[in-house]
C-alpha cells in the first residue's frame, strides 16, 4: 500500500466517521419536524454552508480544476450570474419563507401547485426527479472513481462505499443532517485554498486575470446566464429560504454565500493552474482532476486533503439532491397519504434515499463524459426558472386554464430540449439555453393570453 493510500484511507475513514456521528447525534435530539426542513430554525452558518456547498458539486470539481489548467478565470462568469441570483432570493425570499412557514410547504412544488395550478406542480416535479436523479449519479460517477483509484479497486467498490455512508447519516438524520454536514463540508472546501498557498501556480496565471475579461464573449453571456437561470430554478435553494429561521439569514446567508461560492471556485482554478507545470496542456478538462492523482502530482498527505475535500464537495450535493428527490415525489407526486402523517414521510424518505442511491450506483457506472452529463442534467432543470418565479411573484390568479397552458409550456421545452440532447446541439454550450429560452418566452405569452381572456 502506497503512502498516498496510507494517508487517504486514514483521513477519509476519520471524515466517514464524522458524519455519521453528527447524523447519529442529530437524528437522536431532532424530532420529526427537524427530520423534516431542520424545525425551520436553520440559522446563519448552515444556511450559507448549505448554500455554497451544494453548489460546489463533485462533477463541477472535475471542471472547474481542468478549467484552470486550460482556460484561467474565464469560467467565473458563471458565478457572477449565480451572485445576482442571490439577490432576486434577499428581495422575494422572506415573503416566501412566511407562506411556506404558514401553509407547512416542504418543497417549491407545493407553493407552484397553490400559485398555478396542480397539473403545473406535477409536470415540473417530475423534472425534478429526473433531475435530481442524473445529479445523484454524477456524484457517485466522481466520488466512486476517486475511491476505486484509492483503494486500488474496481469502480463498484468506490461507488458503493460512498453511496453506503451517505445513505447510513441519511436515513439516520434526515434534513438536519443534510444542514449540519454540509457547513462542516463548506469549512473543508473552502480550506482548499490553502493549497494555493503551499504549491502557488505559476505568477503569469495566478493574475491573469485579462482570462476573464478575454474570455470568449460568447461563452461569457452563456455562463453568465446559464450560472442566473440554474439557481432560480433549483428547487433546493428555495428549500434552503423555506427552512431558514428568520429573514435576516436570508437576507444575509444568500450574498455572502456567492462571496464564497467564487472563492471556493479559484481555489479550484488555482489547483488546476499549480498542476500546469506538472501535467500535459494537451489534456481535456475532464481529464486533469483525475490525472493529478494519477500521476500524484502533490506529495502524499495534499493529495489525501484534496480527496478529502472531493469527498465532501460530492457527498454535500449527493445528500441534498436525495433529499430533493424524496421530498419532491412524496409531496407533489404521489398520493397525499404516502405524507400525511411525519411519521409516514420519514419512513418513506428513509426507503427511498436507500433506493435511490442504489440505483443512481448502477448509472454512475455507465457515465463516460461527465462534464456533458453535469450540463446536459442542469440544462433540462433551467426550463422550470420561469416557472418557479411566477409562483414566488404570485402575481396571478390560479385558474384551470393558466395552469393548463403553463404545463403545456413547460412540456414544450422539455420536448424541445430532448431533441437538442438526443441530435447533439449541446456540443454549443450557448445551445443549452435555448430549451429555457423557449419556456420563458411560452409563459409570458401565455399570461398574456390568459390577462387577455380575463377582459
Amino acid at each position: 500500500m502506497t503512502d498516498f493510500q496510507v494517508y487517504t484511507l486514514v483521513v477519509l475513514g476519520g471524515y466517514f466517521l464524522l458524519m455519521l456521528g453528527i447524523a447519529w447525534y442529530a437524528g437522536s435530539k431532532e424530532d420529526h419536524a427537524g427530520f423534516v426542513l431542520g424545525n425551520r430554525n436553520v440559522g446563519y452558518l448552515p444556511t450559507l454552508g448549505s448554500l455554497a456547498a451544494s453548489l460546489r458539486d463533485g462533477s463541477g470539481i472535475v471542471f472547474w480544476v481542468g478549467f484552470g489548467l486550460t482556460a484561467g478565470y474565464g469560467g467565473l462568469w458563471l458565478f457572477i450570474g449565480v451572485c445576482f441570483a442571490f439577490l432576486f432570493y434577499v428581495l422575494c425570499g422572506p415573503k416566501v419563507r412566511a407562506l411556506a412557514a404558514k401553509e407547512n410547504y416542504v418543497t417549491i412544488g407545493e407553493l407552484v401547485r397553490q400559485q398555478l395550478g396542480g397539473v403545473t406542480e406535477k409536470v415540473s416535479s417530475v423534472i425534478v426527479l429526473v433531475v435530481a436523479l442524473m445529479w445523484i449519479a454524477a456524484q457517485l460517477f466522481v466520488s466512486g472513481n476517486l475511491m476505486a483509484q484509492i483503494l486500488s479497486a474496481p469502480e463498484w467498490v468506490g461507488v458503493a462505499s460512498v453511496a453506503t455512508v451517505v445513505a447510513l447519516y441519511l436515513v439516520t438524520g434526515g434534513y438536519g443532517t443534510v444542514v449540519k454536514t454540509d457547513a462542516i463540508q463548506f469549512i473543508l472546501i473552502v480550506s482548499l485554498v490553502g493549497v494555493a498557498f503551499l504549491f502557488p501556480p505559476a505568477q503569469a496565471d495566478l493574475v491573469n486575470f485579462s482570462s476573464l475579461i478575454e474570455f470568449d464573449t460568447r461563452m461569457s453571456v452563456a455562463f453568465f446566464l446559464f450560472g442566473f437561470i440554474f439557481v432560480l430554478a433549483s428547487p433546493d435553494m428555495w428549500q434552503r429560504v423555506f427552512s431558514a429561521r428568520d429573514d435576516r439569514v436570508i437576507r444575509t446567508s444568500f450574498p455572502l454565500a456567492g462571496f464564497f461560492l467564487i472563492l471556493m471556485t479559484c481555489s479550484l482554478l488555482w489547483l488546476g493552474m499549480s498542476a500546469r507545470e506538472y501535467l500535459s496542456v494537451d489534456l481535456a478538462a475532464g481529464e486533469v482532476f483525475f490525472a493529478i492523482f494519477e500521476q500524484q502530482v502533490f506529495p502524499a498527505p495534499i493529495l489525501a486533503f484534496i480527496a478529502l475535500v472531493t469527498m465532501a464537495i460530492t457527498m454535500s450535493t449527493l445528500d441534498t439532491f436525495c433529499y430533493v428527490f424524496s421530498s419532491s415525489l412524496a409531496k407533489n407526486i404521489l398520493p397525499k397519504d404516502i405524507s400525511e402523517t411525519r411519521d409516514k414521510y420519514v419512513s418513506f424518505s428513509r426507503g427511498v434515499f436507500v433506493i435511490v442511491l442504489a440505483m443512481m450506483s448502477i448509472l454512475a457506472l455507465a457515465i463516460s463524459d461527465i462534464i456533458m452529463f453535469l450540463f446536459d442534467a442542469a440544462s433540462l432543470m433551467t426550463i422550470l426558472a420561469p416557472v418557479y418565479v411566477l409562483a414566488v411573484l404570485g402575481v396571478f390568479k390560479c385558474s384551470k386554464r393558466l395552469d393548463m397552458l403553463i404545463a403545456l409550456c413547460v412540456l414544450s421545452a422539455a420536448c424541445v430540449y430532448i431533441f437538442m440532447f438526443t441530435q447533439g446541439y449541446f456540443e454549443d454550450f450557448l445551445m443549452m439555453l435555448v430549451p429555457v429560452a423557449l419556456s420563458t418566452f411560452l409563459c409570458v405569452a401565455s399570461l398574456l393570453v390568459f390577462r387577455l381572456g380575463e377582459r
